[in-house]
């Protein structure tokens, strides 16, 4: 038996596009803590813990007031890689992976 089903993988995969679809209905890219959070999501997906994924996409819409600056400001010396397009490909990559599984 699986341990995540099929329906609450989609609900996890809904919730990174919502996130997607948000930051270009802004107009921009993830800022550095956003991206951090983001790519660990899709780690987590990708290795079919999508429970610690749920965790990382609420971790990620943290408000900026709310965020550690310790932590923040560490990410912010990490040089940008993601754009939301690659995310967005990474994130479908995912979903097929998922119904496969």
């Amino acid at each position: 038996m699986a341990r995540y089903s099929l329906e609450e993988k989609e609900q996890v995969h809904s919730v990174f596009g919502t996130i997607l679809d948000k930051l270009d209905t802004m107009e921009r890219q993830p800022d550095s803590w956003e991206e951090s959070h983001l790519v660990h999501a899709l780690s987590y997906m990708e290795s079919g813990v999508y429970d610690r994924a749920r965790t990382a996409l609420s971790d990620c819409v943290t408000p900026i007031a709310e965020r550690s600056t310790w932590r923040a400001n560490q990410l912010e010396r990490n040089p940008r890689r993601y754009h939301v397009s690659r995310l967005r490909q990474r994130l479908e990559q995912v979903i097929v992976e998922a119904r496969q599984r």
